[in-house]
């Protein structure tokens, strides 16, 4: 069996944060304390956000899929943070744009080519508001984890 996309020690629930910076050094420090990343991790997350936004427009939950170089990753991660209010990202497709953001999933993959079968998936993911709306209604990071197992599981 494939291993888990979406460890339960890798989903926030109901976070709060300022600004969308805040909330990646949040998630970056995750990664560090965990030693899945090398140093200059949190920095490359930041300047490629700064420069290759990664906002989503898809509905009424929206999402930002930041990521970074995996010359900074010694093990793949991937977290997710559900935030207690949105936060704006720059749009991935019209970077001069922002979009209010409730879910963000950071994706710490340690392998050029990793990230492209693993994007292909959470974007199908983020695609499904449905999904989307019932996993960001739970509290509890037991049922949210079910949600994206039943997800990961059922559909790809």
């Amino acid at each position: 069996m494939e291993q888990k996309l979406f460890k339960k020690d890798n989903i926030f629930i109901q976070e709060s944060f300022k600004d969308n910076e805040s909330a990646l050094i949040f998630l970056s420090e995750q990664l560090r304390c965990k030693g899945k990343v090398l140093d200059g991790f949190e920095e490359a997350l930041l300047e490629r956000e700064e420069n290759y936004p990664t906002g989503l427009l898809v509905g009424d939950i929206n999402v930002a899929i930041p990521h970074v170089d995996h010359k900074y990753v010694k093990e793949s991660e991937i977290l997710l943070c559900t935030l207690e209010n949105p936060i704006p990202f720059r749009r991935m497709d019209m970077p001069d744009e922002e979009v209010e953001v409730s879910i963000i999933i950071l994706l710490a993959i340690d392998s050029p080519d990793g990230h492209l079968e693993i994007l292909r998936k959470i974007v199908k993911f983020v695609q499904n508001q449905e999904v989307l709306r019932k996993m960001f209604k739970e509290k509890d990071k037991d049922k949210v984890s079910e949600i994206l197992d039943d997800f990961f599981n059922s559909s790809i």
